[in-house]
């Protein structure tokens, strides 16, 4: 990755820390999002890492960044709320830097955090959540015309409830499918090839779809 460190005020208060990586003749962006920083997430977290090669992969440009509080991020952290704000403003960042679709990578907390941002952030093509951790909240309806949402879990995901991943993506269609990893945990950790082998064919997928202006 040829990656550019960034600096992304929200406000006053708040400067996000981020890196972005641009593609070689992108067809739009992706915006890929970490698990807690109270438990040691930031955008240097293994799945954030291969989100991220997974979009350049897919001919995405792809921009991590940390929330409010982590990392030189500036700010404090607000339990999914104000970081809210966060993924707004990047993605508005974003917009200004590599104009097109945006798709929407969250992994763990990042999960959550984009999908309760995910029906004020424009330009939405499609999105990406991994290991989403229904411990801590549902996720919200996916928004209509927001392109397909992929989700994908371990079955042996100790945050999660796959039966409830399950309900969720039937209730909204075929525009939100689920896959699961058998005897994959919250972690990823030497799972992050099989994470790239899904997503990169994913944003492949809705990539033709923009292209062919269906």
């Amino acid at each position: 990755m040829s990656e550019r460190r960034v600096s992304i005020a929200v406000d006053e208060q708040v400067t996000l820390e981020g890196g972005f990586n641009p593609a070689a003749s992108a067809w739009g962006a992706a915006l890929a999002l970490h698990p807690h920083p109270l438990y040691g997430g930031s955008m240097h977290n293994n799945v954030v890492l291969a989100l991220v090669r997974a979009a350049l992969a897919g001919g995405l440009s792809a921009l991590r960044f940390n929330f409010r509080g982590a990392g030189r991020s500036t700010g404090r952290h607000e339990d999914g709320v104000g970081e809210q704000a966060d993924v707004l403003a990047a993605a508005a960042w974003l917009a200004g830097q590599a104009p097109g679709p945006l798709v929407l990578l969250g992994y763990s907390f990042g999960a959550l955090v984009g999908a309760r941002a995910a029906d004020r952030t424009p330009g939405l093509a499609g999105g990406v959540w991994v290991s989403p951790p229904l411990v801590l909240g549902e996720l919200p309806p996916w928004p209509p015309g927001a392109g397909p949402l992929l989700i994908i879990t371990g079955d042996r995901d100790e945050f999660t409830d796959v039966g409830r991943l399950r309900a969720y993506a039937a209730a909204q269609g075929a525009r939100i499918s689920l896959k699961t990893r058998a005897g994959g945990d919250h972690f990823w950790w030497g799972g992050e090839s099989a994470l790239n082998g899904q997503i990169a064919p994913f944003i492949l997928e809705i990539s033709r779809t923009f292209k062919s202006g269906s």
